[in-house]
């Protein structure tokens, strides 16, 4: 194998695993207009990724169960998703919400995550105006970026970088869950041994040995 074959294979290799990794990568797309919704969504199953879409903040915070029972005024069938299930859920990697929808805007779930456990996961604010201060108002209350619709592909590259921070900071806190949940699981096992009717009748046994003076 001369080296330009061995240096093919190579770029072939690497760009199957970059197109491996970005399935596993799940975005949740909030627009109230229907039409950017469907361009956003396209963009993202074209590029491999996952992506659940809902039209307003509302169902956004009811994905993510930031919204409380008695606020949710929708049916879980109204959520349009690719490949999607509960597990998923727990694992979505990138936010992108437009920043003008009625009652719950762009900036307001910015600031709802951000507050909440989903606080490590990245926000991209869109939006069709071009104003300095809300992009401003937006980057400092913690989106990652402040794209301006149409979003095209090339944007999307961009947020490559801030997809794969996502998954290693997901794949950090699984592992430390994973630890936690032994840790507990052998606590318990100690605990059932400790109060056994084997162990509690050794106990007794032990107890009832005469002292040798």
């Amino acid at each position: 194998m001369d080296l330009n074959s061995e240096a093919d294979q190579n770029i072939r290799y690497e760009q199957e695993q970059e197109e491996d990794k970005k399935q596993h990568f799940h975005v949740l797309a909030v627009d109230d207009s229907n039409i950017d919704r469907k361009l956003l969504e396209r963009l993202l199953t074209v590029s491999s990724y996952q992506v659940t879409c809902v039209d307003s903040g509302d169902k956004a915070l009811e994905y993510l169960g930031l919204l409380d029972i008695e606020e949710s005024e929708f049916s879980r069938t109204s959520i349009s998703s690719t490949r999607s299930s509960q597990k998923e859920v727990s694992k979505v990697n990138l936010i992108m919400t437009d920043y003008s929808m009625p009652g719950i805007t762009g900036y307001d779930l910015l600031k709802r995550v951000k507050g909440s456990s989903w606080k490590d996961v990245p926000v991209v604010v869109m939006s069709s105006e071009n104003i300095p201060s809300r992009i401003n108002m937006c980057l400092e209350g913690g989106a990652k970026e402040f794209l301006l619709k149409p979003v095209k592909l090339a944007d999307l590259r961009k947020l490559h970088s801030h997809l794969l921070n996502t998954t290693n900071i997901n794949d950090t806190k699984e592992q430390n869950d994973s630890i936690v949940d032994t840790d507990l699981n052998n606590d318990n096992i100690n605990k059932m041994k400790a109060t056994s009717p084997e162990n509690l009748e050794r106990r007794l046994r032990i107890q009832e040995l005469p002292v040798l003076i």
